[in-house]
């Protein structure tokens, strides 16, 4: 038996290794291998024999015998359907007879109630008026009888119309499958047996990395588990087969890029300047990215073994672990009041591992269960990195911003715009927390515009018992403002922000 013995994945295609001893006469003979994939790539089709010489190999695809029978089936299951059809329209045309019959008698037996009535006013008599009656109520019985039974025989019929719909359409699609099979022709010069190895590329096949964090906040531990999440079509399933992961890209060529011009232009200096405010994303190699599109290795074409697996031909993922390790987090709260009202748990941690966690999307797991699910990007062994756990249930955010302008006068030159921010965090419970507070102010690209931050540590609230000492505060070169704000339980806290934003006559967007 010449099976499968190991699978090499990459992103958009896998190698697949056969493996087996067959028993040789001297001289020429042919061994089939079926059962294979039909959609493999012949000229990747490699062949090797210990005790052998190979004069041939190739793939011979044909109808799989398995289907031979798909095109009678489909054959009488369409004669099926096709007189389920017709007596499912005989039955709705007897439920429709019935139906206006019914509709019939209705009138008449209403029009000899309304004649008898007219009679009896008159003093007239009739003797067989009981027996008229009763006979159209009778076909009346009847032809509702009839139309209850055609409508359940209708019913029935089309439930086995679907029924038989279902499986014509099963047939129809397996009737075109096919199958292949290698054919290897040998001459062996001694009786006796030999090792018979066969390699092939096969698409309909690819992986992508899974990891699963696992936090013990108050232990300040971290287990962090990586898997490949495998799919394959390739018509062969992979039963017990050692399975390799593999980032290495051997289709990518090596043509450098085509260089375009690059044009150079001057244009006339305007006599007034106009700012605008925009949004800068700061993004840190290691911390994390908000997409993957494909594998990110860092360059390294890294080949990891997830060991004996099976993985069945059916395009669903599977789930394959290729390795975890445990180390210490250091858990933080971080609260970003001008991106969100709740307050983060984020844990900073250290690859402890042995090769690097590759970009890909992170389920969060906690004491409580299931938190959500992330991403991270490309981990170096030894780096640090970010996840971020979701908000605090415990801990509340509220952000208060005013400005104020001051325009310039007939002799000043410089307009002046103060803006206040002041965030409040309360805590609602019973154990002592520090959360770490970041605020921004904007950073002037132009001479013509000048920020100036507030020198006091905080300005005057409605409340000013509520405002906090701030002892650790930064202003670093992003015009990201950082406090670290201690909570008592059950308590509250305020910290402030004040800036101003000077620009000068004729400066316009601010």
């Amino acid at each position: 038996m010449i099976g499968i013995a190991m699978v090499t994945v990459l992103e958009d295609r896998a190698s697949v290794a056969r493996r087996g001893t067959i028993a040789l006469s001297q001289g020429q003979q042919r061994v089939v291998i079926d059962r294979v994939s039909p959609v493999l790539a012949d000229k990747t089709l490699d062949v090797t024999c210990s005790n052998a010489r190979v004069l041939d190999a190739r793939c011979e695809r044909y109808v799989a015998p398995w289907r031979e029978g798909a095109p009678a089936l489909a054959t009488s299951l369409r004669d099926e359907r096709t007189s389920i059809e017709t007596a499912l329209a005989a039955a709705r045309v007897r439920a429709q007879v019935a139906r206006a019959e019914s509709e019939a008698l209705a009138q008449l037996l209403e029009a000899a109630v309304r004649d008898l009535a007219s009679a009896a006013a008159r003093g007239q008599g009739a003797p067989s008026a009981a027996a008229e009656l009763a006979e159209l109520d009778k076909r009346d019985a009847a032809a509702r009888a009839r139309r209850v039974d055609a409508e359940l025989e209708a019913e029935e019929l089309s439930h086995v119309l679907d029924r038989v719909s279902g499986r014509l359409r099963a047939a129809e699609a397996e009737a075109g499958e096919h199958a292949a099979r290698v054919v290897i022709d040998l001459i062996a010069e001694t009786t006796g047996d030999a090792m018979l190895c066969v390699s092939y590329v096969v698409p309909g096949a690819a992986w992508r990395p899974f990891h699963r964090a696992t936090l013990a906040r108050d232990a300040g531990k971290l287990e962090l588990a990586t898997t490949a999440c495998v799919w394959q079509a390739t018509g062969e399933d992979w039963t017990d087969v050692d399975l390799h992961c593999s980032l290495e890209r051997p289709s990518l060529g090596v043509e450098p890029p085509a260089l375009a011009d690059d044009e150079l232009r001057t244009r006339k200096r305007p006599e007034h300047v106009v700012v605008e405010a925009r949004e800068q994303e700061q993004q840190t190699t290691g911390i994390g990215a908000l997409e993957v599109p494909g594998i990110d290795d860092g360059g390294l074409g890294l080949r990891l073994s997830a060991g004996r697996v099976s993985v069945r031909a059916d395009g669903t993922p599977h789930r394959v672990p290729l390795g975890s390790f445990a180390t210490t987090a250091q858990v933080t709260l971080v609260a970003i009041p001008l991106r969100s009202s709740a307050v983060h748990v984020r844990a900073r941690f250290v690859n402890t591992g042995t090769t690097p966690l590759l970009a890909g999307p992170v389920d969060l797991i906690m004491a409580s269960g299931y938190v959500g699910r992330g991403e991270i990007g490309f981990v170096a062994p030894n780096e640090k990195c970010y996840l971020g756990f979701g908000p605090d249930s415990e801990l509340r955010v509220h952000r208060t911003e005013t400005r104020e302008r001051d325009d310039a006068g007939i002799l000043g030159s410089w307009n002046v715009q103060t803006v206040r921010v002041a965030v409040r965090i309360s805590n609602l419970g019973t154990q002592k927390c520090e959360v770490t507070v970041t605020e921004r102010i904007p950073i002037s690209e132009v001479e013509q515009v000048e920020i100036h931050a507030s020198a006091a540590d905080a300005y005057m609230l409605d409340e000013p018992d509520e405002v906090t000492q701030v002892t650790a505060r930064a202003f670093d070169e992003r015009g990201l403002v950082t406090w670290g704000v201690e909570l008592a339980p059950h308590g509250r806290r305020a910290v402030t922000l004040e800036y101003k934003i000077k620009s000068q006559r004729g400066v316009a967007g601010v």
